[in-house]
């Protein structure tokens, strides 16, 4: 199961049918006859009685922890026929537990008597293990951690200001922010902006085009910047996912179409227009945003506008997050692997009122396998109540970000209704990304020479030159015609740059695909045709004309800074250089950057003549978008790319290239002349933590043999994690509750990443190779607690060894190949511990 429900009602569901199932476990701990025994034995708590069936020790499987043997099953108890009696041979450590009913130690599945819902429990053998903390689980559905604005520290202009201005206080004070042009807050905000664009513009002054630091011109900085191997961003434009509602299924009238090919148009809200209307380039551009489909839509099912989840007869449950599968409400055959799905809240998990729905409770992902059918090739059912089921499972990268509320309860002031749904799936989804495709637009044909060389002057005389008079054949001397510049302007503006969604895979998940791409991953979305009277060529865009052939039929977009874009085209030389009177239809898209960061639910149009489809939205707000480099940005970067080392010659070197790998957060470095060269021992630490596995070690490896010095060898060592042994003794205030703050203590000196997104103090990326661990900041951390007076260290040393008392020098130290661990885990106390000692309080 993937639901938490407060409610546990499938028990009652299944009690009185023909199928059983696990009613609890009980453990037999103090209770037991003699010490021995002491939870070895479990009682097995049927809901309805055996009726006949008889378990033995094939049928009983656990999982988790410590390896436990069954040795053998009893059927019956003090003339409870429902209680089955297991014994083991050993008990089994802290860690949860999980009793599964299978058919045989063959075949996982439970038997066809028992429900398969109920035919797993996980329990504890130390149950009855004493502990300060109420066992009662929050139901309530956590509440999302409050979102800060990024603060853009290079923003260089008006406007670049002025949006960084308004978004830090559309957060810090919404009620300030208004964004209205006549409000004094944006008066305010235009004021500050001006200022801060003044004295940039001051630090970069412009002189002339022929200095980087003094040039205005973009196109001039991208050309400069390109002697060092800088590549200008030229930003992305922004995607979302929007969902089609249909009144009926819409299929395409041949397996070989479709009904929603790639590239139409959705638009925000026009006035005056239905939901769908035929496309109209000049209508379109009336609307506040144009987005285009990424992708062909091969169908759209009516069934798929709102399906609901099924709680297998439990109520107030919820999706946990890193949820990757849920069971749908009813039979959906149509819902295929490599759709995407959006899950969606569409009332107030406490109010429930549709008002109250949360926008940022929505969640899109693509399916990876559904079940629809069972093995019979009928509908797929839930055993119990016969209800028709579908059950899906999405991709791992699209894991819940946080909780999805399915039903829940109202507050008492609400009078304490219970609500069902909360949120739903939605289908007929397609991605979709910010462009207007504009056709066939003419430009100028390339013009004649009207400029030449004085005769015997240049590049084919000079070649001439280098001939004998047999090969020339003392040709007399000709003007060499000078073939002119063209660059022809395009006539909107910005040119859309979008990344190849996919071009590595048919199906990308839904994560990837809102990310922002870095500037190496886009292209722009412009095509052109060429017309020289003879032949019809096509020519495609580059990022760079130098690393072409004189025969390519390539070219290059360039932006200007106001967004103008032209083209250049090669010399034949570097591209081919396209003949006079050639004409040329572009088709491109214009759109980019956070001008298409529209919100959810602002799409409202398909230009596409398609009836049958009702509404048109957009699910999740545009994201992902990034607006084109500034010229202050180039100027800042630019001259520092061909700084970066990428050869290692120090230690440093080696410390800096090996946290390019993403899993690495550190690593030191050691020289060791081995007898006949010297050798680099590199010792990795990796992130979130313990332990390098073999192919991360290879990885790092091959890494350095890209930067490596010759007859310089390099070895990657492992870490050595050492144990610690901590123990705080706290003074508690009066009337500070001990169970309360003990249990804050624990979260803060936690190996785990918290709720808030920080890491515990005791997290593994907390410690580093070599580091000296100091007592102070722990006693200071503790010290800080609401609720506590004081504390102090009575025990702080490596695990098992008094000799490493660092109570005296309030510190330990670490060898440069040493980590310290602390996991704090029971079951493997030889992890290392922390303890608390807590004294006062109630």
């Amino acid at each position: 199961m993937i639901y938490f429900c407060c409610d546990r009602r499938r028990r009652e569901a299944v009690r009185g049918t023909s199928l059983n199932g696990i009613d609890f476990v009980e453990v037999l701990d103090r209770a037991a006859a003699v010490p021995q025994d002491r939870q070895r034995f479990l009682h097995l708590h049927l809901v309805n009685a055996p009726n006949g069936l008889v378990l033995d020790a094939d049928n009983i499987r656990l999982e988790g922890g410590a390896a436990v043997e069954v040795i053998c099953v009893t059927m019956g108890l003090d003339g409870q026929t429902n209680v089955v009696v297991i014994e083991l041979a050993q008990p089994g450590d802290f860690s949860p537990y999980t009793l599964n009913i299978v058919t045989s130690t063959l075949n996982p599945a439970p038997p066809t008597s028992f429900d398969p819902v109920l035919s797993s429990i996980t329990f504890s053998f130390k149950v009855e293990c004493p502990t300060p903390f109420d066992c009662l689980s929050d139901c309530d559905c956590p509440d999302d951690p409050a979102l800060d604005t990024d603060i853009d520290y290079t923003a260089r202009d008006f406007h670049s200001f002025r949006r960084m201005m308004l978004d830090h206080m559309a957060i810090a004070s919404p009620s300030f922010a208004t964004g209205h042009p006549a409000d004094l807050s944006s008066a305010l905000v235009d004021i500050l902006a001006y200022t801060a664009d003044q004295i940039a513009y001051q630090q970069d002054a412009a002189q002339t085009e022929a200095y980087l630091h003094h040039a205005r011109s973009r196109i001039s900085l991208s050309r400069l910047t390109r002697i060092v191997d800088y590549a200008v961003d030229e930003g992305c434009n922004a995607r979302c996912f929007c969902h089609l509602s249909v009144s009926s299924d819409v299929l395409p009238m041949a397996p070989s179409t479709v009904v929603v090919p790639q590239g139409s148009a959705v638009c925000t809200r026009l006035n005056e227009q239905p939901v769908t209307f035929a496309r109209d380039d000049a209508l379109l551009m009336k609307s506040r945003a144009v987005y285009e489909t990424c992708h062909d839509v091969a169908g759209l099912f009516a069934a798929h506008n709102e399906m609901l989840f099924y709680t297998w007869s439990d109520a107030r449950c919820h999706l946990p997050r890193g949820a990757t599968q849920a069971t749908l409400a009813g039979h959906l055959p149509d819902l295929d692997a490599g759709m995407y799905l959006a899950i969606e809240e569409i009332t107030g998990a406490n109010t429930g009122n549709h008002a109250d729905a949360v926008i940022d409770h929505r969640h899109v992902v693509l399916l990876t396998e559904t079940q629809a059918f069972d093995e019979g090739g009928d509908p797929l059912t839930d055993p119990v109540t016969g209800d028709e089921i579908t059950l899906i499972h999405w991709h791992a990268r699209d894991a819940l970000r946080a909780p999805v509320c399915v039903s829940s309860e109202t507050s008492i002031e609400e009078g304490r209704r219970y609500i069902e749904p909360v949120s739903v799936a939605r289908g007929n989804m397609v991605l979709v990304d910010h462009g207007q495709t504009l056709s066939n637009e003419t430009l100028p044909s390339v013009p004649e020479p009207y400029l030449a060389w004085a005769p015997g002057k240049g590049r084919e005389a000079i070649q001439r030159k280098s001939g004998n008079c047999a090969e020339t054949g003392c040709e007399p001397r000709q003007a060499e015609l000078l073939p002119p510049r063209y660059q022809p302007h395009l006539a909107y503006a910005p040119l859309t740059f979008s990344p190849d969604y996919f071009a590595q895979s048919e199906t990308i998940a839904a994560s990837d695909v809102l990310r922002t791409p870095i500037p190496a991953d886009t292209y722009p979305n412009i095509a052109l045709q060429s017309d020289d009277g003879m032949e019809t060529l096509s020519y495609e865009p580059v990022r760079d004309i130098l690393a072409s052939d004189s025969a390519a039929r390539v070219f290059k977009p360039e932006v200007e800074r106001d967004g103008a874009v032209s083209l250049r085209f090669g010399d034949n030389v570097f591209g081919r250089r396209p003949l006079s009177g050639t004409a040329f239809l572009a088709t491109y898209r214009v759109g980019i950057g956070s001008a298409g960061h529209i919100g959810a639910d602002k799409l409202h149009h398909l230009a596409l003549a398609l009836p049958e489809v009702t509404a048109v939205r957009n699910i999740t707000a545009g994201a992902g978008g990034r607006n084109p480099e500034t010229n202050a940005n180039i100027r800042k970067r630019a001259p520092f790319l061909f700084k970066t080392q990428e050869r290692a010659v120090t230690r440093e070197d080696y410390k800096t290239l090996g946290q390019r790998l993403a899993w690495i957060q550190a690593v030191s470095c050691a020289y060791v002349h081995t007898g006949s060269w010297i050798t680099t021992f590199a010792l990795p630490d990796p992130k979130d933590r313990v332990g390098m596995l073999d192919e991360q070690r290879t990885e790092l490896r091959h890494h350095y043999e890209k930067y490596r010095l010759a007859a310089h060898d390099v070895e990657v060592s492992t870490p050595v994690y050492v144990p610690l042994e901590i123990t705080l003794h706290v003074c508690l205030a009066k009337n500070a509750s001990k169970s309360h703050v003990q249990q804050v203590l624990l979260k803060l000196f936690s190996a785990k990443r918290l709720t808030n997104g920080r890491l515990g103090l005791l997290h593994p990326d907390q410690f580093r190779a070599g580091q000296t661990l100091h007592l102070s900041p722990l006693i200071a951390a503790a010290q800080n607690v609401e609720g506590v007076i004081a504390a102090k260290a009575t025990r702080f040393r490596r695990f098992g060894d008094p000799r490493t008392s660092g109570l005296s020098e309030r510190k330990l130290k670490f060898s440069r190949t040493e980590i310290a661990r602390v996991d704090n885990d029971m079951s493997h106390p030889g992890n290392g511990v922390f303890l608390l000692d807590m004294e006062g309080g109630r």
